[in-house]
């Protein structure tokens, strides 16, 4: 806690400071004022926890003194110490409700005591106001939410909330939703940006007339309900959704969707809906995109199957062609069609599988590269969360399958199913050298000298290090446990496996984990 003493006589404040066992009080700090004037602007400055004033000083006296302070720190806790004859202003300390006062010449114990009083004072009226704020936020977080979906319980509930808040909601009482969707767990954003980022937004809506009320909703949403006595120009309110999509860029990706204004607490709703059908489009467009109600829809193409025509062209290694109807699909899935985003995965898994046949029939591998990415056709589609991603997934794929195919990089026909069988069962401890003469249909011997000539390394060289390449990404997620990753790259003796990770990494799998998670 920290401490201010107000005193006119230099000796009465030093030796007040030295007296005192501060330890015991809980007081670490301690600012020392000559007169009233000084501690009121002392305390402006260093917010002290409690303050101790003489009453009678010159320029303001300590009574004058406590009251403009408690004007803007209104939990600081008061003790005043005064001479027997200064009885008057006394019952002016009093009403100002001073825990104590101690009488000159000073008890050290009894001035101790007061302290001790005080500061428990203190503590107790933080703990009560921290208590009512955090009661006061809770139900404006709730009553965005009713804004939202007065379903959730009732308009009766609504109305007891506008009611308990005493908030000056009328009939001509104009609302907007504004709906964030971050696209990296709220949790895990930096506080000390996003109280920047509240602050700056409170500030900008002021100017302007506004208030909000906001929520949050699964960790990813942020609800926020503008509202104002009039209608706010849109260029206002584009002004707001601007400020929150410059404050957010620098953290996460996001989609910020503002529904229209409406008047009146009860349909605010109407602007909540169109705010989460928009928010419901935004796998359409690219990421840290803001959708208004002006945002204009695409023009509706007819969704056609152009699956044999795609698959055509590749079988005639028309690149302008593959590339022409993969243009197609993305103006036909991002047009006015209603299609659902798992739809239009669907529909993109289905191509990128047929270009993967076309790769795999001339010993392409366009999910394996550089022997460690393992991700399937699926995974990769899975990662794109919106159409754009994944119209770029499929473009950067044509692109690769052609390079490799004009570059003849396709290896070895019996090396890449070695490799691709390898890819396939590493996790299998059993994995061995004549599992893998059985699959190509070659004999141990001829598969072991094909191999070590095409690559360089032995069989087991190429599935040691695999292993290991593939052990390193999962060490990067912390959810699994070392012992269960051995397993998972297919060593059955964890301290076997230690020992091979720390030859080929130079480090333990325990040291490399906490390496990569620092």
């Amino acid at each position: 806690m920290k401490l201010l003493i107000v005193d006119d006589e230099k000796l009465t404040r030093e030796g007040i400071r030295r007296s005192l066992d501060l330890e015991a009080l809980s007081i670490d700090s301690v600012v020392l004022a000559d007169d009233g004037v000084n501690g009121l602007e002392a305390a402006l400055r260093e917010e002290p926890d409690i303050v101790l004033t003489d009453v009678r000083m010159p320029r303001m006296n300590g009574v004058e003194m406590a009251e403009k302070l408690l004007e803007q720190l209104p939990d600081t806790s008061l003790v005043f110490m005064s001479a027997y004859s200064d009885k008057e202003y006394l019952k002016a300390a009093i009403k100002l409700k001073a825990v104590s006062y101690v009488e000159k010449p000073l008890d050290i114990r009894e001035l101790a005591a007061a302290l001790k009083e005080a500061a428990g004072s203190r503590l107790a009226r933080s703990s009560s106001r921290s208590a009512a704020l955090l009661h006061t936020k809770e139900q404006l977080g709730q009553l965005a939410h009713l804004l939202l979906d007065p379903e959730r319980g009732g308009p009766e509930a609504m109305d007891r909330l506008i009611r308990s808040l005493n908030l000056p909601f009328g009939p001509g009482t104009c609302f907007t939703t504004l709906l964030v969707d971050c696209l990296t767990p709220l949790s895990v954003l930096p506080e000390t940006v996003m109280d920047e980022l509240q602050a700056r937004f409170v500030a900008h809506l002021t100017a302007h007339g506004l208030s909000q009320l906001y929520t949050f909703r699964a960790d990813r949403y942020i609800i926020i309900q503008l509202y104002g006595d009039s209608r706010p120009e849109e260029p206002v309110l584009e002004s707001c959704t601007r400020l929150l999509a410059d404050g957010f860029s620098g953290i996460c990706h996001f989609f910020i969707a503002r529904g229209p204004v409406v008047c009146g607490a009860d349909r605010a709703c109407l602007s909540g809906r169109k705010a989460w059908e928009l928010l419901e489009r935004s796998f359409f467009y690219e990421v840290d995109t803001v959708l208004s109600p002006h945002t204009e829809p695409q023009s509706p193409l007819p969704l056609k199957d152009m699956l044999t025509e795609f698959s055509v062209a590749l079988s005639e290694q028309q690149k302008s062609k593959v590339l022409e109807v993969a243009g197609q699909l993305y103006r036909c899935a991002g047009s006015g069609v209603s299609l659902m985003p798992s739809q239009v995965r669907d529909l993109y898994y289905k191509y990128l599988g047929k270009l993967d046949e076309y790769a795999l029939s001339n010993h392409i591998s366009l999910w394996f590269r550089d022997e460690v990415n393992s991700g399937s056709i699926w995974d990769s589609v899975m990662e794109c969360i919106t159409l754009p991603q994944l119209g770029r997934l499929l473009e950067g794929k044509i692109h690769l399958y052609f390079e490799q195919l004009s570059q003849g990089i396709g290896e070895n026909p019996v090396v890449f199913q070695i490799k691709e069988f390898l890819h396939q069962n590493y996790s299998l401890p059993t994995l061995s050298v004549p599992d893998v003469s059985e699959h190509v249909h070659l004999s141990s011997s001829y598969v072991c000298t094909l191999f070590k000539n095409e690559t360089g390394l032995t069989l087991n060289q190429y599935l040691t290090d695999y292993r290991i390449k593939m052990s390193k990404r999962l060490l990067a997620d912390p959810r699994y446990k070392i012992a269960d990753i051995s397993s998972k790259v297919g060593y059955s003796d964890g301290n076997y496996y230690s020992k091979t990770f720390r030859k080929i990494v130079g480090l333990s799998p325990s040291e490399y984990r906490e390496k990569m998670l620092s």
